[in-house]
């Protein structure tokens, strides 16, 4: 006995695939964004956006939605967090060092 598997979608299934395709392309995974905030900043939530920045494609792929715009905002965030935590170090280094040369 042989089964058969039919591959063609359904009507049915391309319907849904149709209704959510506007949706899936609305959330903005931010990847350039973290990988350039990797490279650049300094602080281990540049490399957490990169990995949130993954997830945003899983959670789309599997058709979680929510869980892919959750994602995206947290990698956002976590990209402004590292810009946060590099400027605040920038400023203290300088304050620093016009510290210091006064004193020598």
């Amino acid at each position: 006995m042989t089964t058969v598997i039919e591959l063609q979608p359904t009507a049915a299934s391309r319907e849904r695939a149709t209704d959510l395709a506007p949706d899936l392309r609305a959330v903005p995974t931010h990847q350039t964004l973290a990988v350039v905030c990797a490279l650049l900043c300094l602080g281990t939530p540049a490399i957490a956006a990169v990995v949130c920045a993954g997830h945003v494609r899983t959670r789309l792929a599997l058709g979680d939605l929510e869980g892919a715009r959750r994602a995206s905002r947290t990698t956002l965030w976590l990209c402004c967090a590292s810009v946060l935590i590099t400027m605040s170090y920038v400023v203290v280094i300088v304050l620093g060092a016009d510290g210091y040369s006064r004193v020598h």
